[in-house]
């Protein structure tokens, strides 16, 4: 008898599933347009030139990646190695000139964005996997920090391809040219 009840409960759910699966559309969508990286980098590429107009900064470089920069201050230390941990300082900015986030407490009170829980303490990444922030590999600063060497001070205007590309992070929209300011203050 409890094998009967056990056996018409299983047909029965099985039934059930087959009706629920029936009546659902499983249709295959069209895929969303390619995503043109191209055209969203010549955008970033006039933002970008829009700033430094705006601001007057000259003396920027820009690799063949399309990651711009200008050296602020240079150090006096060694480069880094790929097995080195290094510290770093940074302050992020939208084109707009807004800071969103920073590790260091001055910055981040004269721009109010202030919060008590947050260490204003130096990043840390390790050299050779790159600038891995936030689960990002942020391929602008992979390729820039390669650029400085200890107490440097470097500012890095990257093309959302080299930031966050096609994902928002906090107050940077989804294909959105960043403004990127770091110091190495420790190589280990």
């Amino acid at each position: 008898m409890v094998f009967r009840v056990r056996t018409a409960a299983v047909i029965l759910f099985v039934a059930i599933l087959a009706a629920s699966l029936a009546s659902c559309d499983l249709s295959v969508n069209e895929p969303d347009p390619v995503f043109d990286v191209e055209a969203q980098y010549k955008k970033d590429s006039i933002a970008i030139d829009e700033y430094l107009a705006k601001y007057g900064i000259e003396g920027v470089q820009t690799t063949e990646s399309g990651l711009r920069y200008k050296v602020l201050e240079e150090g006096s230390g060694p480069a880094p190695n790929k097995n080195d941990i290094v510290s770093v300082h940074f302050t992020i900015s939208r084109m707009d000139s807004a800071v969103i986030e920073t590790t260091l407490k001055d910055v981040a009170i004269r721009y109010n964005i202030y919060d008590t829980v947050f260490a204003y303490v130096p990043y840390k990444f390790n050299f050779g996997a790159g600038f891995v922030f936030s689960g990002f590999q942020v391929a602008g600063l992979k390729e820039g920090s390669q650029l400085m060497k200890l107490n440097d001070r470097f500012v890095f205007y990257l093309p959302s391809k080299l930031a966050f590309g096609q994902v928002a992070y906090g107050q940077i929209p989804a294909n959105s040219p960043s403004v990127w300011e770091l110091k190495m203050v420790q190589i280990r």
